[in-house]
């Protein structure tokens, strides 16, 4: 019996062995998929991380395209409408020859004024309906004020025009005028409030006006 103990203590050694190496090798592929799975996560992390990043980097590309979009298109019909008026108030000192002469001026205004509707409607796509609304009200204040220029110019040009004509026409023609700079300022506070421009008011500007509903301003007769 006793000869084969030391064959029986090696296979007892050798079993325990076998043991050790098998728990170690199932430690170690738990510990490597362990380690896998955490990759796994860390990647699946990094790419949303990322993701959100490239993301974020688009909505701010966009948002600055619209803002700068929208800030491209005001500014062009604010400066139309403070052409059209420094061409307006010109025909004050205006001794037109003939009716005709008179109505090609008009047209040639009403022309640069109906050019700025295209402008108006890229707003509507871009910005909220405040803004594109406050320049219609100036564009249709800018037509009636060519109107009322033309009557006056053609009050003007009659060899006998009565007083009550002549300050009827120039009482519409100065309101008009003056509620073009008006609405202009409407649409400077409306944009700056879409676009979260943090601008002082100036001292004189009343405090209702951004909400204040547009006045028409009365278009006279064709004559």
């Amino acid at each position: 019996m006793t000869q084969w103990l030391p064959l029986l203590c090696s296979l007892i050694i050798a079993g325990v062995a076998l043991v050790g190496v098998l728990v170690n090798n199932r430690t170690n592929r738990d510990a490597i998929v362990a380690a896998d799975e955490r990759s796994r996560v860390t990647l699946e992390t990094a790419q949303r991380s990322n993701e959100q990043t490239n993301s974020a980097a688009e909505r701010r590309e966009r948002d600055k395209w619209r803002r700068d979009s929208i800030l491209a298109a005001v500014s062009s019909i604010l400066a139309v409408s403070e052409e059209v008026r420094e061409q307006l108030a010109s025909c004050a000192h205006w001794n037109a020859q003939d009716a005709e002469e008179i109505d090609a001026a008009g047209e040639e205004i009403n022309r640069i004024v109906e050019g700025c509707h295209g402008t108006v409607s890229r707003l509507r796509v871009l910005s909220s309906r405040k803004i594109p609304n406050r320049c219609e009200d100036l564009l249709r204040t800018l037509t009636a004020a060519q109107a009322i220029t033309v009557q006056r110019l053609r009050t003007e040009l009659d060899d006998d025009p009565s007083s009550k004509e002549v300050l009827d026409v120039l009482t519409l023609w100065h309101k008009a005028m003056a509620k073009a700079v008006e609405q202009e300022t409407s649409v400077i506070y409306a944009t700056r409030a879409e676009l979260g421009i943090e601008v002082l008011k100036d001292k004189d500007m009343p405090e209702h006006l951004e909400e204040a509903e547009p006045v028409p301003v009365p278009v006279p007769a064709q004559v």
